[in-house]
């Protein structure tokens, strides 16, 4: 299959990108585990973020790979939709973590909410603009953001 289709390096940073959000994603649930005051609502909002990233990966590949295929066109037809779904990421995050208490979320530090600002604006220009530069650009931008997170997140939960 791999001689019968065009690759686009963006297309598989993102591919893994996506899957490095997920693998960081359940390690930060995890945290909900010890959660006292259970309500439907709480339930839902956590649905969301795993229901956003699968929604990101089903936009990221075809239903059927047909011979010829072109990620790099793949990538251009859904890059808007993918994006702007994305940006919803950063701002459930704030969210999730507002919602462990006041003192979870200033335990983030200073830094935590100008990332939130930041991935947020990042995510909408990439939903907006098409420049190639900028997907490269933010696709490393954003593994190095991730891997960043990941290593901070390595400790043990509380």
């Amino acid at each position: 299959m791999r001689g019968r289709v065009t690759l686009y390096w963006v297309h598989l940073q993102w591919t893994f990108n996506v899957f490095l959000f997920l693998l960081l994603d359940w390690w930060i649930l995890y945290r909900w585990s010890t959660w006292q005051n259970w309500t439907f609502f709480i339930f839902l909002f956590i649905l969301l973020t795993p229901i956003v990233a699968f929604l990101l990966s089903v936009l990221l590949f075809p239903e059927h790979i047909e011979n010829g295929y072109n990620f790099n066109q793949h990538f251009e037809v859904n890059r808007r939709w993918f994006f702007v779904l994305a940006a919803l990421l950063p701002p459930l995050d704030f969210i999730d973590t507002a919602l462990k208490g006041q003192q979870h979320l200033v335990a983030q530090g200073a830094i935590y909410p100008i990332t939130i600002i930041l991935l947020f604006v990042l995510m909408v220009i990439a939903a907006i603009t098409s420049n190639k530069r900028y997907h490269a650009f933010f696709a490393i931008f954003f593994l190095i953001y991730i891997l960043i997170f990941i290593s901070i997140n390595l400790r043990i939960l509380s």
